[in-house]
């Protein structure tokens, strides 16, 4: 089991200590392009490739989605009486409660603890999580619903044509799987690194509310996760993956956000930073318990 742990930990405590090293030398890097690159081509290309290629039913697909789903609205529920209760500014820190790192952690961590059934699901996650992170959680910091966002989204177009293959049963021509295969093979370390670049350029402020806030995610996450699978019925490859999405430290895009809107970025940053460092403190805690299940 512990050989197993460190299988998976291992290439993402590498690739994003690779990225931070790199932030810390003051090396060139180009955050904007490299994150366009990964979540604009690598990733949806990684969607396509994986999806196409794996025995995975639709139904099986949808219902994973559909969990996260009632994970995303019950954080955002506790996450919302949670903040007034304590006085908090909702607008500048629901979203960070709700919407966690699925993609650059997420999905590369299923991959490495399931596999490629592991990292299909987890797709499916990294989907709701991205349509809400660019809704829900870019509305939230602004002030203002913009509903069109979603047109500028790659990955729903990239998914849509997944799906008619898998529900069609048939598969894409050599030149399509072989192109997308060798893409989306981008995806996951150019995430990794820029994640690692990320953490070591954030400025962090106010480390007692944010490690309060970090925590309250974290956990909330967890716990979510574990109901929502049971309530689901989830088992196997399946279960796990929705755990471990759903425990998965705050997403880099929240900072992002609310440093464009001034919604207390600094703190905001904290909670990326924090929580993303207690997570990597945890995973084999997390992962030993994924797996027994």
């Amino acid at each position: 089991m512990l050989a197993d742990i460190a299988a998976v930990i291992a290439p993402i405590f590498i690739c994003a200590g690779i990225g931070f090293a790199w932030g810390r030398a003051n090396a060139p890097f180009n955050t904007e392009m490299v994150t366009n690159l990964a979540l604009n081509l690598g990733v949806p290309c990684l969607i396509f490739s994986t999806l196409t290629k794996l025995e995975v039913p639709p139904e099986a697909f949808a219902t994973v989605a559909g969990a996260y789903v009632a994970v995303v609205a019950a954080n955002f529920a506790i996450g919302f009486v949670a903040l007034r209760l304590a006085g908090l500014e909702w607008n500048a820190f629901l979203p960070p409660l709700v919407f966690a790192n699925n993609g650059n952690m997420g999905l590369p961590l299923c991959l490495f603890a399931f596999g490629d059934q592991g990292l299909a699901f987890a797709i499916s996650v990294f989907v709701i999580s991205s349509v809400g992170t660019f809704t829900i959680g870019l509305s939230t910091f602004a002030g203002s619903f913009a509903p069109k966002v979603l047109l500028k989204n790659p990955l729903l177009y990239v998914v849509a044509l997944a799906l008619v293959f898998m529900i069609g049963a048939f598969k894409p021509p050599a030149w399509l799987a072989n192109t997308t295969a060798i893409v989306g093979g981008l995806g996951i370390p150019m995430m990794l690194i820029s994640l690692g670049v990320a953490m070591s350029r954030i400025k962090v402020a106010s480390l007692k509310r944010s490690l309060a806030l970090s925590l309250l995610r974290l956990g909330m996450g967890l716990a979510l996760g574990i109901v929502i699978a049971w309530a689901f019925g989830l088992t196997g490859v399946a279960r796990g993956v929705i755990i471990l999405q759903a425990a998965m430290p705050t997403a880099v895009n929240n900072y992002l956000f609310a440093q464009r809107y001034d919604r207390r970025p600094g703190e905001v940053a904290g909670m990326v930073v924090i929580s993303t460092a207690i997570s990597f403190a945890t995973l084999p805690i997390l992962l030993w318990f994924v797996l027994q299940g």
